[in-house]
């Protein structure tokens, strides 16, 4: 050993001797020209290498041996090798000590880490190596890209030689996402796939390269070590084939799962194949990919697309956490080239090949004067680098929108798109994975995220505020309007909801009459038919008089496309229609409507007609027909693929496979869309929304709730049932993507298919009736849910409810909900809060609010402490406790800014402002709203920019000024109804009113109490309804009409008498005091004004008390107790002065002059009338201008000798006459009021005020 040592010691010193005398013999002096040693080093290593018999001496000069040359080789090589080990050291290191692993794979090698700057560069490396590639070899412990077998089959396909060996559970991985690609690889004669033991790190051969694929222990691409040295690549190919002939193979089994598809796809009319790894699938449905992976706890998925994201299955099988997985997609020419479908978007979302084909309308509206589209709009906003959100209703086209930019933004070679479908893939929180993949991609890279609102997607709000100061990386993301104007409803945290109110806002247009034009003619143009007569007089059909709602676009295609005859069984377009059969709808969900009935001839729109016919058809079908039908829509609306495997979990003892495919079938045309890439694409789920909405109007609530709950139980107890599971397996061939899902990991499959099912009713409140009321909800947990969501199901239904105004309904599900939390309890008490406020039960309201902010307190939940707070605020200020109001708002900021809550500052804000306004009304109001408007601005929060509007609308009426708060309300009526906040469009429909009433336009405010009135009457608010009967009392009061004035305002008073709200009902008491006191029953009067202030007790307004003395005073005048009136009415201005209520003080300085006129004080008289006639003038005040003219008119036409009076005080109000009493009486004529508005009401009478419909 020792010698070997020193031989090696001696072989490592003089290797460079060594190797230049093995090329030939060099005496000692040659050998300091060649090597550049000095002659005692030369003399010293010839003495080493001789001794050591390495060298040998000949005539000619020195020599190496045998020995010797062999040594030095193998020493050569031996540091080659150290030399290439050391240079892949980081790409091997994630490998065990047990890899077999020959060195020869490291010649010459490059290595490339999936580390910055360029963290994507080894996946470039193999997709360029399999790109030229004749032929293929491989052995995968894991898929490195979806698109890698997309390449191999292209490869066998060409005729090339590709053979393939992969371990079990990445074959079965591959089998289940991309059996299609699998195959069709394997269906050929050029291509073998095994399953092996031993694969224990990637070997790939392309031609004359090979590549070691090295995974770290997450299961991503850690490196790619690439060689094209012969020994390299010989050594791969060995071992690739080695494994393969070793392992078992499935070529065979791959090729019968496809004819096995095949025939299934043949049996329900498809002709091509599903989706796979950069196969030809597409979704086309809610989504722009379809795929059959679905997240952890995922219920619907995108299984492919992305080829830098993919990776193999983690321990115990479950798959990886890629963005892949997690819903995004590479925009490439390959996904757009795939076949689309002209009639596909007229059905449901198109893809985002149907929309590079052009089937899908671009949309356009005005803009700065001209027409443009709107998706040319945002790429311009999007070019220079700014993030973008796109937001309306559902079903307005914001989807199709921003898949025509992505698809332009692509097809224009600006940069990579990388786009995440709505409801696609599981929960987005590969922030990291995202941010890096866009910062490398190349050019300017834009990112499309659909349904931001949405807990799934909301984190790329925070990658895109990370990413914002880059002006070659945009976002642009798509938002439900409702979600997106409310920022409390966000899923986001303080910083990203700030960088919230820095992104760009575009709103999608509604619909013109020239946007119907072009829409008729699209449709034509994809359907091969003639366009409509009058798509303008579909498009009214359609409108809704109080806004954009939902499903408009919608409701217009279907009223296209009954109108144009298009893809009924009678068409041209007809016979390609994928909706055949004995559909219920005829062969469409867009044939709407009787058969020949025109579109004048119904009130229901084509979709209306549509699924109403089809609701109708339920009841005629035999089972399992509507449990079937139940369950493909609940999971349609729930955004979750595979509904057709789903729902054979229907099968039980009674059901059979064969009588759900047939209950399938039949609802192919309706909620099923099927065309030949997509066999399982469904409708939009705005049909199947409508679709359960007259479900319930037809059928019972509990019924419905029942089938609903019994259907949902259903699958979600496959979680639990592994016998089921494989019935359901039996039952389609084997082939259940959705099963092996399931059972990867069942607790996170059953905790997403837990909040999918209830996304339902949270996503569309007015859906809560499917879910009971808590006491009777059929919706059973399967025991693989998890703990924490267990008890959530209660306050999510409760919220339901809520949300959607169904205040009985919610309080059953508050009563029947047992939180076993504190948290739980507080929400629970805040639940009682809201729906007491909502109906006027306001000292109930405070008492629940109280017990929610002890139990917030006690558990430590600040930012629902600050909400409980803040709703007892809310309550006191409805009941008239101005200065609890006050207080409790002033708590509610303080708890807020302590947590950091800029929305909750702001709402708390404005609590203190419309305290401080019943309070003082000091210019401290309108600081307090303009803070809290600047802060709803900031954070782009229309509904709290709506609310800040209509305070300043009220504070801004108050002090007369009237031209800005119709502007300040009208701006208000439009941030409700954009976002569909119906109480306080009608809150605000009544403000207007007020200032018609004010300005004597009685008509105008009959009007909006009538528009509110039916809101009321819609939503079901008997608070909301009885003010506006009172606001129809008070336009009939001042018209006049005392009697029905009468009628109207005791049927609002009975209401908030029901309601026990004390501050209402003194409201509509001085209003009763007024209507006596005109007809000239004193006694009545005096009753009511008495009833006011017992009413108003401690808790009187200014306003409130300054009305009441002005009464009183106009009593005590019109019984001649002039010193008590005068009292009271002095009394009445300086409150009315000191609170701002302008129209209260220029009535009360009228009533002052009238004072004055009975006294024989004629200058006073005149000082105070001319006084209370201009103010009333200034502030379009009816009731005060009128009566100061007419008394100025008597009481000149009493004075004979104008000089008397002080014509100089006349004449500020009236130049040219001062003192003619015709000019004062033609003045009070021409502000008098013309009733004829109020009395040509149709609903005049009885009926106008009178209860019916509460």
């Amino acid at each position: 050993m020792e010698a070997r040592s020193a031989l090696v010691e001696v072989v490592e010193r003089r290797l460079d001797f060594l190797e230049r005398l093995s090329e030939g013999a060099l005496r000692k002096h040659e050998l300091v020209d060649e090597l550049g040693h000095s002659r005692s080093t030369v003399n010293r290593a010839i003495d080493e290498l001789e001794a050591a018999g390495l060298v040998a001496g000949e005539t000619d000069g020195y020599r190496t041996t045998l020995s010797g040359r062999l040594l030095a080789q193998s020493y050569r090589r031996f540091l080659t090798v150290a030399a290439d080990v050391d240079a892949a050291s980081d790409a091997l290191a994630p490998l065990g000590p047990e890899v077999a692993l020959s060195p020869a794979t490291l010649r010459d090698a490059d290595t490339y880490r999936a580390a910055a700057p360029d963290p994507y560069r080894p996946l470039e490396r193999i997709d360029a190596a399999l790109a030229r590639a004749d032929g293929v070899a491989a052995a995968l412990p894991a898929l490195p890209y979806p698109r890698l077998l997309d390449r191999f089959r292209r490869a066998a396909d060409a005729g090339e030689r590709v053979d393939l060996a992969v371990t079990d559970s990445t074959y079965r991985h591959g089998r289940e996402r991309y059996a299609d690609t699998l195959g069709a690889l394997a269906a050929g004669d050029r291509a073998a796939v095994s399953v092996a033991e031993g694969v224990d790190v990637g070997c790939l051969v392309a031609d004359e390269t090979a590549l070691l694929v090295v995974f770290d222990t997450d299961g991503g691409v850690h490196a790619v070590v690439e060689s094209a040295d012969p020994e390299a690549v010989a050594w791969a190919r060995d071992r690739v084939r080695a494994l393969r002939e070793s392992g078992r193979d499935v070529t065979d089994e791959l090729a019968a799962i496809r004819e096995a598809r095949t025939a299934r796809d043949g049996e329900t009319g498809a002709v091509g194949g599903a989706g796979s790894a950069g196969g030809s699938g597409e979704r086309s449905g809610n989504g722009a990919h379809r795929g059959a992976d679905a997240d952890a706890g995922g219920f619907d998925a995108d299984a492919r697309g992305f080829d830098a994201f993919g990776a193999p299955p983690r321990a115990g099988g479950a798959p990886p956490d890629s963005l892949s997985a997690q819903g995004f997609v590479a925009l490439d020419d390959a996904l757009l080239d795939r076949d689309a479908d002209p009639t596909g978007p007229l059905r449901a979302t198109p893809s985002l090949a149907e929309v590079d084909a052009g089937f899908a309308l671009d949309r356009t509206a005005v803009r700065d004067g001209s027409r443009r589209s709107v998706a040319d709009g945002l790429i311009e906003g999007l070019a220079r680098g700014d993030d973008h959100a796109l937001v309306g209703p559902a079903g307005s086209g914001k989807s199709t929108v921003c898949r025509l930019v992505g698809v332009r933004w692509h097809r224009s070679g600006r940069g990579s798109v990388l786009y995440r479908a709505g409801d696609e893939g599981e929960p987005f929180s590969a922030t990291d994975r995202l941010r890096e993949r866009a910062v490398a991609a190349e050019g300017h890279v834009l990112v499309v995220v659909e349904d931001v609102v949405d807990d799934d997607a909301a984190d790329a709000v925070g990658v895109a505020r990370e990413l914002a100061d880059r002006d070659d990386v945009s976002f642009l993301f798509d938002a439900r309007e409702e979600r997106y104007d409310d920022p409390d409803s966000l899923p986001l945290d303080p910083s990203d909801l700030e960088y919230r109110g820095r992104i760009e806002s575009r709103r999608m247009p509604r619909l013109d009459e020239r946007e119907a034009e072009r829409l008729a003619a699209h449709v034509a143009d994809c359907t091969g038919a003639s366009p409509v007569a009058d798509p303008g007089a579909l498009l009214d059909a359609v409108r809704r008089p109080d806004g954009d709602r939902p499903g408009e676009l919608l409701c217009l295609v279907h009223r296209l496309v009954r109108a144009g005859g298009l893809l009924d069984g009678d068409s041209p377009a007809g016979g390609d229609s994928p909706a055949g059969g004995d559909s219920p709808a005829g062969g469409d969900p867009l044939a709407g409507g009787e058969r020949g009935k025109e579109p004048e001839e119904t009130d229901e729109t084509g979709l209306e007609a549509s699924v109403s016919r089809a609701v109708r058809d339920l009841t005629d079908r035999p089972p399992p027909t509507a449990d079937v039908a139940v369950l493909v829509n609940l999971l349609n609306v729930a955004g979750v693929d595979d509904v057709r495997e789903l729902a054979h979990a229907l099968v039980d003892g009674e059901t059979e496979p064969e009588a759900v495919r047939r209950a399938l079938d039949r609802l192919s045309g309706t909620v099923l869309v099927p065309t030949p890439t997509d066999p399982g694409r469904t409708v939009h789920r705005e049909w199947s929304v409508l679709f359960f909405e007259r479900l319930l109007e037809r059928e019972p609530e509990p019924v419905v709730a029942r089938r609903v709950g019994r259907a949902a139980t259903r699958v979600l107890e496959l979680a639990d049932d592994p016998a089921r599971r494989s019935r359901i397996r039996r039952a389609l061939g084997g082939d259940a993507p959705a099963m092996d899902r399931v059972e990867r990991d069942p607790e996170a499959w059953a905790a997403g298919a837990v909040r999918a099912v209830y996304g339902v009713g949270r996503r569309y409140p007015r859906l809560a009736e499917l879910y009971g009321r808590v006491r009777y909800s059929w919706i059973d947990l399967p025991d693989a849910c998890p703990s924490d969501l267990r008890g959530r199901p209660p306050e999510w239904v409760v919220r339901m409810y809520v949300d959607a105004g169904d205040l009985d309904g919610a309080t059953d599900a508050l009563d029947a909900w047992r939180p076993t939390e504190e948290a739980g309890e507080a929400e629970r008490q805040r639940g009682y809060g809201d729906v007491a406020r909502r109906r006027g039960e306001y000292d109930a309201a405070r008492e629940r609010y109280d017990r929610a902010a002890a139990l917030f307190s006690a558990a430590g939940d600040r930012r629902g402490l600050a909400a409980a707070v803040r709703g007892r605020a809310q309550a006191a200020h409805f009941a008239g406790d101005y200065e609890a109001a006050y207080e409790a708002g002033s708590r509610a900021y303080a708890l807020a800014a302590a947590v950091g809550d800029p929305i909750g500052v702001a709402k708390s804000l404005m609590d203190i402002g419309n305290a401080l306004d019943a309070l003082d009304g000091t210019d401290a109001v309108i600081d307090h709203y303009r803070i809290a408007g600047g802060l709803f601005g900031a954070y782009d929060d229309t509904h709290g920019e709506a609310n800040v509007r209509t305070n300043l609308a009220v504070a801004r009426f108050r002090r007369g000024e009237l031209t800005a708060a119709k502007r300040e309300a009208q701006r208000a009526l439009d941030g409700y109804r954009t976002v569909g906040d119906e109480h306080r469009e009608a809150v605000v429909l009544l403000n207007l009113g007020a200032i018609a009433e004010q300005r004597g336009e009685v008509d105008e405010a009959a009007t909006r109490a009538r528009e509110a009135r039916a809101i009321a009457d819609r939503i079901g608010s008997g608070l909301y309804r009885a003010f506006a009967v009172s606001h129809l009392g008070s336009a009939a009061q001042l018209a006049g009409d005392l009697d029905r004035a009468e009628r109207c305002l005791r049927d609002a008073l009975a209401t908030f008498e029901d309601l026990d709200a004390d501050s209402r009902r003194a409201m509509v008491a001085e209003t009763l005091a007024e209507v006596e006191l005109q007809r000239g029953d004193l006694d009545a009067a005096e009753r009511w004004i008495d009833r006011t202030e017992s009413l108003l007790d401690e808790h009187a307004s200014r306003r409130r008390a300054a009305t009441a003395d002005r009464n009183r005073g106009v009593l005590a005048l019109e019984r001649g107790d002039l010193d008590r009136a005068a009292a009271a009415l002095d009394s009445g201005v300086e409150r009315a002065r000191a609170g701002g209520f302008t129209a209260v003080e220029a009535r009360a300085l009228a009533d002052r002059g009238r004072v004055a006129v009975e006294r024989g004080d004629a200058e006073t008289a005149v000082d105070r009338l001319t006084a209370a006639l201009e103010f009333g003038r200034r502030i379009e005040c009816v009731r005060a201008v009128v009566p100061a003219a007419e008394a100025l008119a008597a009481l000149l036409a009493s004075h004979p000798e104008p000089g008397e009076l002080d014509e100089e005080a006349l004449g500020s109000v009236l130049e040219g006459s001062p003192t003619d009493p015709a000019a004062y009486r033609d003045l009070a004529d021409r502000w008098r009021v013309d009733a004829d508005g109020l009395t040509a009401d149709p609903a005049a009478g009885e009926s106008e005020c009178g209860s019916e419909g509460d």
